[in-house]
């Protein structure tokens, strides 16, 4: 396949070479490859505006480079270009640059802006792409779902991470511990027995930014569904009020006023603290184990959550296609090149998170870190910390919810009269 290209593209013959020919060739090439061609992707040229603040991240950007890499071998005429935004403000820029038919070919999509960008048709459905890469969606995490509207699909899974405890022995070693908690008590206590502030060590953490509002919703409410509950019910009436949900924001505020966690930081800025071997516990994804550093590895390990309910909390990030992008047929093909199994493996190997399709993850991972398929099995069962029920309702919704977090967390207002404010609100938001 190798000579038939270099035959067809350097051949001294006087012969002119077709289009076809070349069709042809490059065809084969992916055929044999083992990837196979999607039709929508045939003759794919230009540039692919690529916006995530995923590129600043060591791990997940290196993961998107070695993706985007074997992409532009198999369409060489094509080029991705980053566009890396800021965390802090993230969501915010994306959804300006939709409402102004402006937005980059492909970008980072949370739970919490999925619904409303589906409702508002900012994205094209890849239904007949998929079908044409011959991928099984009835394999797709439990998370994919969360993606389609009106049987359609309009994101692919990049990855999803259902949550466990993650603990760091020798930080609990050094503060007398043996072993991690099995229950909530011990779970706030040896939170606070290991907390060093003056060593730069922390026995917990969570984002703490004011104004990063999936970033204190991720850190909450593993407390809250971990209590039993949700902000929401399924059927998305207020809740907010609830014995379960109060109970689990008094957790959280104990460990605060504990000074068990650091403040004023943004979710990956918490998460680095992780990955430089500075917290000793956590309700995380996997990709903290898998993005800490050399030195740190080795002491973190992960068990399910010690809170009582047992249930397990996800947050998932997806890939869309804008529909007032510039290159659609291009980017569409970058993310069906992200669901082979070439992709799949990288996307697992390098972070250990729950990819699109977890049944490529290789099997030797689970041999080199017995820690990770606790991971994979929960995401079958995982529940989104998007308040539930309330579909493109719950993007507004998770800011007035935060805004009252922050009230507790903050400006000490106490968690009683928080929860009940907060419980008219979402009845008179959810009443319109």
């Amino acid at each position: 396949m190798e000579s038939l290209n270099r035959n067809l593209l350097t051949s001294t013959s006087p012969k002119t070479v077709t289009r076809r020919e070349l069709m042809r060739a490059s065809t084969l090439a992916a055929a044999t490859s083992g990837l196979a061609m999607p039709a929508i992707a045939q003759g794919i040229s230009g540039e692919i505006a690529f916006a995530t603040f995923e590129w600043t991240l060591p791990h997940t950007g290196s993961v998107l480079r070695k993706i985007t890499q074997s992409f532009v071998k198999k369409y060489p005429n094509v080029t991705v270009r980053e566009i890396p935004i800021p965390s802090s403000g993230y969501a915010d820029q994306i959804f300006t640059q939709l409402t102004a038919g402006t937005p980059p070919d492909i970008f980072r999509i949370e739970d919490a802006q999925i619904a409303l960008y589906m409702e508002r048709g900012y994205l094209i459905p890849l239904d007949d792409a998929l079908a044409q890469a011959q991928i099984d969606t009835s394999k797709f995490a439990a998370a994919a779902k969360d993606a389609t509207r009106d049987g359609k699909t309009y994101g692919v899974v990049y990855q999803t991470n259902p949550r466990a405890l993650i603990y760091n022995k020798a930080l609990l070693s050094a503060a007398g511990i043996d072993g991690p908690p099995k229950n909530a008590q011990q779970l706030e206590d040896f939170a606070k027995r290991t907390t060093n502030r003056e060593k730069g060590v922390f026995g917990y953490t969570m984002a703490s930014k004011s104004g990063d509002v999936s970033g204190m919703m991720v850190s909450v409410v593993p407390f809250v569904l971990g209590m039993g509950s949700h902000f929401t019910t399924p059927e998305g009436k207020a809740n907010a009020n609830s014995p379960q949900v109060v109970e689990g924001v008094k957790m959280v505020k104990r460990l605060w006023d504990a000074n068990c966690v650091p403040r004023g930081l943004d979710g990956p800025a918490a998460n680095k603290l992780i990955f430089d071997g500075r917290v000793a516990l956590t309700i995380n994804g996997s990709f903290a184990i898998g993005a800490a550093t050399a030195e740190t590895k080795p002491n973190l390990n992960a068990m399910p959550s010690p809170l009582p309910s047992g249930i397990v909390m996800r947050g998932t990030t997806w890939y869309g296609v804008a529909a007032k992008g510039k290159n659609n047929a291009a980017t569409t093909a970058w993310l069906m090149h992200m669901l082979t199994p070439e992709s799949q493996a990288t996307v697992a190997e390098i972070e250990r998170v729950v990819p699109a399709l977890p049944s490529l993850v290789p099997a030797a991972l689970y041999e080199q870190t017995p820690w990770y398929r606790a991971f994979v099995d929960a995401a079958a069962s995982s529940i989104s910390f998007l308040p539930p029920g309330l579909g493109p309702k719950a993007f507004g919704q998770m800011k007035v919810i935060v805004d009252e977090l922050e009230l507790v967390f903050y400006r000490d207002k106490p968690v009683e009269k928080a929860m009940d404010d907060l419980q008219r609100t979402l009845e008179a938001n959810l009443s319109k």
